[in-house]
């Protein structure tokens, strides 16, 4: 009402300077309104032009705009973006699925909430943590992209039931902590474990012949001895100092809180909803269904919830229509001409050949996968640049040799950089320093640079259990992996020689990178473990940083601005109609799609950690049947 007495005013204004009325007034009876009616007089025109000059006219024209920018703005909605986080998060997309990829990759989580930081209509974000499973470094790049969100001035919300240690961290960075107010804060602490299994195989008349190359490597140990040497408790204590450091101090920095609170909380075990608010852990108690409210209240306006933010359009399938399913499989998926870097993923125990996803076993990287990933890669003219994100404790010896020198080929004719999340170890490293450069999450396991290998005598068990053997050879050595007795004295000594020209092969190939970087190798080797801190120090790595900054440093190699790229993950996922279509990757590859199956075993029935140990050790007594000298690390981190 007041804006429209104004513009009446607006119309009646100029005319009073006039001599003569440009206009004149009426009523409408039945309206009760007084209105303008112009007429024309027969020498001139009914009205003047406006006086735009005039200052009063100004301030009026001003007054209105305001006023209506003013309403408008009100009856806006905030955008607020839900990117929610229901299900665990892998570091790969899956390798085969059946239409869709729905998995929920760390670089897709830390890409969406790059984009709502860019985007400028955006007010605030909500990460809902689900079913969410983290591990250590992938909590703290979580963290890390919330914190980057604040200081870009949106407003960020965490929400959960309940907290474990890792997801805490995640939601840590953000500056509005949620949880049920009947929810809990559970932070038992940090653990490594390497299982011991000489008492079992005593048992069962198995002996554990091995050799090891490196005073601290401790991977021949699960099977030698029944605890852990004085080397490998020392090594496993100083990476377990560090990593304690960074929880602690990571909470206490993000929540400004002080590090003895925070020891308390852990020492404490549970922290229920109260106690945590109180203590500043949280800072709404509000149940999901209140979140809506609560972020309307600390941004001062409704809001528009925008669900699935940057996850992009799904295409919907329609099982109604046989005609319509036929169709969606004869589709060609379009292939993007912008330029890219590739993201080529090093995930699991290092093996020859193809990898897999085992049901008994931990799932494994192929040399001949990343091999011809590389040559994709390599061969693409829309790639600019590769990273290549490593979590491996190693594996075969031949299969990391094969893999880094694919990745040196790769690294000859485009940027290649390297991203280690929770660790790089052994083969893991191996593989890591054929990068141009590398970075590696805070917490991130690298080194354990050395050698073991060996084989299992299994005599004395096919006796107990009624099996006979005899064997029959020609040549000194036929018989040096038979399990029916230890290596000789002179076989010992050939496996040795063999072992060391390994390690000395391991080492060269570590030199051959970073010379000038890692002053003294042997301060690195024999098998002892760092922290990526003090791998930085030691010249093991770059930098500090997670995946984006890997991202971020290829792009400027290749002299892509940013919006310029895009990410590609190479090998891609495979669908059904992939292979239906007989495509089962690039046309000048012969990569095949594995079908994975989810997990019914009774390992799957363990709890995760256990469960995880014991994949690791038939994972690595299957890959020695195979290859009898290995580069691997034989811990589990484990963040409760």
């Amino acid at each position: 009402m007041i804006a429209r007495i104004a513009i009446v005013f607006l119309l009646i204004a100029p005319v009073a300077s006039g001599s003569q009325p440009a206009t004149r007034p009426t009523t409408r009876p039945e309206k009760g309104l007084t209105i303008v009616a112009s007429y024309k007089p027969a020498t001139r025109p009914a009205t003047r032009p406006a006086d735009t000059t005039n200052p009063a006219f100004l301030s009026l024209r001003d007054s209105v705009a305001k006023l209506q920018g003013k309403m408008k703005a009100d009856n806006e909605l905030l955008k607020v973006g839900l990117i929610d986080l229901d299900r665990p998060l892998a570091e790969q997309p899956a390798r085969f699925i059946f239409f869709a990829d729905t998995t929920l990759t760390l670089q897709s989580v830390l890409s969406r909430l790059h984009q709502a930081r860019e985007h400028k209509d955006l007010r605030g974000v909500l990460i809902n943590i689900g079913d969410t499973a983290f591990n250590l470094a992938q909590a703290q790049e979580v963290r890390d992209a919330l914190a980057a969100l604040n200081k870009a001035g949106k407003k960020t919300f965490a929400y959960a039931d309940s907290y474990d240690t890792s997801s805490y961290i995640a939601a840590s960075g953000a500056s509005n902590v949620c949880m049920l107010e009947g929810g809990e804060i559970v932070m038992p602490g940090v653990g490594l474990e390497a299982m011991f299994a000489k008492g079992l195989l005593d048992k069962i008349g198995v002996k554990a012949d091995y050799v090891q190359i490196g005073q601290y490597k401790g991977a021949d140990e699960m099977f030698t001895r029944d605890h852990a040497s004085d080397q490998v408790r020392g090594e496993m204590n100083k990476i377990l100092d560090c990593l304690y450091a960074q929880i602690v101090d990571g909470i206490a920095y993000h929540r400004n809180l002080p590090r003895s609170g925070v020891e308390d909380a852990i020492n404490g075990l549970v922290m229920t909803g109260k106690v945590a608010k109180d203590r500043g852990f949280v800072d709404h108690l509000v149940d999901q269904d209140g979140l809506r409210d609560l972020m309307k209240k600390e941004l001062g306006r409704d809001i528009d919830l925008l669900a699935d933010y940057g996850a992009g359009s799904r295409e919907e399938l329609d099982l109604s229509s046989p005609l319509a399913f036929m169709s969606m499989l004869a589709k060609q998926p379009k292939k993007s001409s912008k330029p890219a870097i590739a993201m080529i993923y090093v995930e699991g125990l290092i093996v020859d050949g193809e990898g897999s996803d085992g049901i008994l076993t931990e799932g494994a990287i192929g040399s001949t996968d990343l091999r011809q990933a590389l040559r994709i890669a390599s061969r693409d003219a829309n790639v600019q640049a590769i990273v290549v994100r490593i979590d491996s404790p190693g594996g075969s010896a031949s299969a990391s040799e094969v893999i880094w020198q694919a990745l040196r080929r790769a690294g000859k004719a485009k940027p290649l950089v390297v991203s280690v999340g929770g660790m790089a170890a052994s083969g893991g490293y191996y593989v890591a320093c054929a990068g141009d450069y590398i970075f590696a999450d805070p917490c991130a396991i690298v080194g354990s640079i050395g050698v073991v290998g060996g084989k299992f005598v299994l005599k004395e068990l096919f006796e107990k259990i009624g099996l006979g053997s005899e064997e029959f050879t020609r040549g000194q050595n036929a018989n040096l992996f038979s399990s029916n007795q230890p290596f000789s004295d002179s076989q010992r000594r050939l496996v040795t020689g063999w072992m060391k020209q390994i390690y000395e092969q391991f080492t060269d190939r570590v030199m051959s990178t970073r010379k000038g970087k890692i002053k003294d190798i042997d301060q690195v080797a024999q098998g002892r473990i760092f922290v990526a801190g003090q791998a930085v120090e030691l010249g093991m790595i770059d930098e500090i940083g997670g995946i984006e900054k890997a991202v971020a440093h290829a792009a400027k190699q290749a002299r892509l601005d940013p919006g310029q790229y895009e990410i590609r993950t190479i090998p891609p996922t495979r669908t059904l109609a992939d292979l239906l279509r007989g495509d089962a990757g690039d046309a000048s590859s012969p990569l095949r799609a594995r079908v994975s199956f989810p997990q019914d075993s009774i390992v799957s029935s363990l709890s995760p950690r256990l469960g995880r140990l014991v994949r690791l050790q038939i994972s690595v007594l299957q890959l020695l049947q195979r290859r009898p000298v290995i580069l691997t690390c034989p811990y589990v981190l484990t963040i409760h």
